[in-house]
């Protein structure tokens, strides 16, 4: 039987409303010296005896575990494994009630808000360690959104950034950025909402800076898989598409250099809005629920969570991920979700119904249905 694990250091934080302890074992002193640091604008009020919501008791990996505990080497990046580890336990507890998207976030003096979305590699800890010097910093990786008001809660976690000679990441204090962590419980809703993509190759002929509006289908293709169980969210891709609405479109950020961005936002494209329909899946329909098979020769729509009809068709949201269904092909599911399971011979008349003979109208929903099926958005039996 392991042994009751043995504390030598712990620190107590508030971190986005949640009180949290962080316990260290022999071996790890150093580990939570540097916690202490990097945390320390988030340091809690001396220990008033309540529960802590969010705990992890660490000890030093290697050889027989204290029981409950997590094991951790005392390596130089450990502080970059236990800002993963406390930003998991965050959005465990937030899910279905916040957007919770993998994005930096600064409130800029001038700028307003700004919510910076990108894939890993988009630089978004160095745009938002640089956007937010003269304002203050929200977070460079996970922002919290509440639907409706679209109010920021501030997760000013240490900025992680790769480190050459480690070769890896690394969590760097915010006073040696010169970032000064968001004061308020909620930040302001964004400003703008912008889709970095760096321009990695110096040599590439005709690709300069540039800020541009994205389509809202677009926009929901590229932000939702930086989401967080956003299905969870009641309405919360109806939610998404409002709050990019509220910002006149996503922006497009195309860069080099982070340094250009500050300039590059204060020359921005007109905004844009568009209206959507949310399409909600029917309690009494198998979307809603169990996965279960049609009848034979018949296909119906595959389970979804939530849908919208955007400027250029459907946008729908699963537990396996997202697509936009454009033309023929959001037709086609959207018949099936309202009406089906249907045959192919009903599905190929309520199309022409809807929209009018074509030559090739069986061929094009029978190919419709196809491509629906291979992606798992349809079922045929």
């Amino acid at each position: 039987m392991n042994a009751a694990p043995t504390t030598v250091a712990a620190t107590r934080l508030e971190v986005a409303g949640h009180r949290v302890l962080l316990t260290f074992g022999p071996g790890l002193e150093t580990v939570a010296e540097e916690i202490d640091t990097l945390w320390s604008h988030l340091r809690a009020a001396d220990d008033d005896g309540a529960t802590p919501q969010i705990r992890l008791d660490y000890a030093l990996a290697g050889g027989d575990l204290p029981a409950g505990t997590v094991p951790l080497s005392a390596r130089p990046e450990a502080s970059y494994t236990i800002s993963g580890h406390l930003t998991r336990e965050v959005i465990r507890r937030l899910i279905g009630t916040r957007l919770l998207l993998h994005a930096g976030a600064v409130a800029h003096p001038e700028l307003g808000t700004l919510v910076l979305v990108g894939a890993s590699g988009a630089g978004k800890s160095t745009a938002s360690s640089l956007l937010g010097r003269d304002g203050a910093y929200l977070t460079d990786e996970l922002t919290i959104i509440t639907p409706g008001s679209f109010a920021l809660t501030p997760y000013p976690k240490p900025v992680s950034k790769h480190d050459p000679e480690l070769g890896a990441k690394r969590d760097l204090a915010l006073p040696g950025l010169g970032l000064r962590a968001a004061d308020e419980v909620a930040a302001p809703a964004p400003a703008m909402v912008l889709l970095l993509e760096r321009i990695q190759d110096e040599g590439e002929v005709g690709e300069g800076s540039s800020v541009t509006r994205v389509p809202l289908s677009e926009a929901l293709t590229r932000i939702v898989p930086q989401t967080s169980s956003l299905w969870e969210v009641p309405g919360g891709l109806a939610a998404l598409a409002a709050l990019l609405d509220s910002v006149g479109g996503a922006l497009e950020v195309r860069y080099r250099e982070a340094a250009e961005l500050e300039e590059l936002l204060r020359r921005l494209p007109p905004p844009e809005h568009v209206e959507t329909v949310e399409i909600e899946p029917s309690p009494s329909d198998a979307a809603a629920g169990e996965d279960t098979a049609p009848a034979p020769g018949t296909i119906a729509a595959a389970p979804f969570r939530q849908a919208l009809a955007v400027e250029s068709g459907l946008f729908v949201l699963g537990e396996h991920g997202a697509i936009h269904l454009p033309g023929l092909a959001g037709l086609v599911w959207d018949l099936l979700a309202d009406a089906g399971p249907l045959t192919v011979d009903q599905l190929k008349q309520m199309v022409v119904e809807e929209i009018g003979e074509h030559p090739e109208s069986a061929a094009l929903v029978r190919g419709a249905v196809a491509d629906l099926v291979d992606h798992g958005w349809a079922r045929q039996s």
